[in-house]
């Protein structure tokens, strides 16, 4: 009985053809990880629209822990994150972006939980109580500004977390009351933002 003999040459091609398609497959599974989103509702209307006049109005995020890591691992174990509501101006220089909407959450816990938010974002130490504010402006003039209304609910709350990556989900619900007014102030006393949903890296802002 005669043994079936394979060249060399083809084998060795048959291999590599075998590993590239594997290659691929494995490529075309990996999926990218979300990068910083949110949709987030005020007064019953998302953020994130489109004008009459054809600009979108869009929504930025940030997300980091406290500066002062440097001086103490402690203080990686709170998170700050930021909203900016904003519309772009092409051809008008620096100030091609223009945020006027600010909403920002300081010291909520790196944790899955939900947390009461009672304050107002203060200094940035581990015993800050979890904290937000918001507050509007025209480039760089403040106009109004927020704080909590704390006879309402308002929570943040983490659903999900991978501390390998720095990736965090979560939600909140908001009421906040005017403490300042700007001139020509077109918002009302009091301001709701209903169950909004977020998505962020830490450090990552965009």
């Amino acid at each position: 009985m005669k043994t079936l003999k394979i060249p060399t040459t083809f084998l060795i091609s048959w291999i590599c053809i075998s590993l590239l398609i594997a290659c691929q497959k494995d490529k075309e599974e990996v999926k990218a990880l979300p990068r910083n989103s949110a949709q987030i509702t005020m007064q019953g209307k998302p953020w994130n629209y489109t004008l009459p006049n054809g600009i979108p109005i869009l929504t930025q995020t940030s997300c980091s822990t406290c500066w002062a890591e440097r001086l103490d691992t402690l203080y990686k174990n709170f998170l700050f994150l930021s909203f900016y509501r904003y519309y772009e101006e092409k051809g008008t220089g620096r100030f091609d972006r223009n945020n006027f909407e600010t909403l920002s959450f300081g010291a909520i816990p790196y944790k899955l939980g939900k947390f009461e938010l009672l304050g107002a974002i203060t200094a940035c130490r581990p015993d800050t109580i979890p904290a937000a504010r918001f507050y509007t402006n025209e480039y760089d003039v403040g106009k109004d500004t927020y704080e909590v209304l704390k006879s309402e609910k308002n929570y943040i709350q983490l659903t999900k977390i991978d501390k390998a990556t720095g990736y965090i989900e979560g939600e909140f619900t908001m009421t906040f009351i005017r403490t300042r007014k700007g001139s020509k102030s077109e918002y009302p006393d009091t301001l709701r933002f209903q169950p909004s949903h977020f998505s962020a890296f830490i450090g990552a802002n965009e």
